[in-house]
């Protein structure tokens, strides 16, 4: 009788899991769903139809391309001279496919010089393990357009991965490798490595905001890796423009701390 009662319990079970069947995990029943396969971010009606999409310009899954001009500037008091220095950025971003390349250069000026930084290009491919988890890889190089003694083209291999325990909030890690080429002038060098993890929350479609905490490995041997903590803050203003701040602060070397706002705009 007991096995009997079993087997009515899991066959009532099954039939109602699969009347609530949800292929695309966006809350409406695959029944009555509209709209399946509807991406993982994507907010949407009670048909199933997406209403909003709650997503960065750098997670998009479609054919885009963004410009980002920036301005920032760091501090760091045991660079005699060089205490504060500020920069402007331009990145040029295109994204296909899932694929993203970038190209990245910008200008530097403190009390004693001023320049070009290095110029980095970056390709990086999303792989979706799941709906909502995703795997990171990409190269970069980093051509050596900051004039400075032994400067030489640095490669780096970079990872990262997001989990979307929700719609809204994120989980997110990474790592990095970077392969020094520069010469040695006075310090000896070394590779680097540098890894962080961090949270998320769409607090609405067009505002998010993260924190994260990373280690950062300096090229040069005397110097011990650093603990940085960081926050971003995104707005979306409208379908084309979106803007960016975002400040961080080594938390066991307080000297240092930098501060950056950036305007984007997107082409399509």
């Amino acid at each position: 009788m007991t096995k009997l009662w079993m087997v009515l319990i899991t066959a009532s079970t099954m039939s109602f899991a699969q009347g609530i069947a949800d292929e695309d995990f966006d809350g409406v029943p695959d029944a009555v769903d509209q709209c399946p396969h509807t991406p993982f971010l994507n907010e949407v009606d009670a048909q199933g139809c997406t209403t909003t999409i709650l997503t960065l310009p750098s997670e998009a899954e479609y054919d885009s391309m963004t410009l980002t001009i920036g301005y920032g500037f760091s501090t760091n008091e045991e660079l005699v001279g060089r205490e504060r220095q500020d920069t402007g950025t331009v990145q040029l971003s295109y994204y296909r496919n899932n694929w993203s390349y970038s190209v990245r250069t910008g200008y530097y000026s403190h009390h004693t010089d001023s320049g070009m930084l290095d110029t980095t290009l970056k390709i990086k491919k999303r792989i979706t393990l799941k709906k909502n988890l995703k795997l990171g890889l990409g190269i970069g190089i980093k051509l050596p357009t900051y004039q400075f003694t032994g400067n030489r083209t640095d490669y780096t291999l970079y990872s990262s991965l997001s989990y979307y325990p929700s719609r809204k909030l994120s989980f997110f890690g990474g790592y990095s490798h970077t392969f020094v080429q520069d010469q040695k002038v006075i310090t000896p060098l070394q590779d680097t490595n540098s890894g962080y993890v961090g949270t998320g929350y769409f607090f609405t479609p067009s505002l998010y905001a993260n924190l994260s905490l990373g280690l950062s490995q300096s090229k040069f041997t005397n110097e011990e890796t650093a603990t940085v903590i960081g926050s971003t803050l995104y707005y979306k203003i409208n379908e084309e423009w979106f803007g960016t701040l975002s400040y961080s602060r080594e938390i066991d070397h307080t000297r240092h701390d930098s501060l950056s706002f950036k305007l984007g705009y997107k082409f399509w």
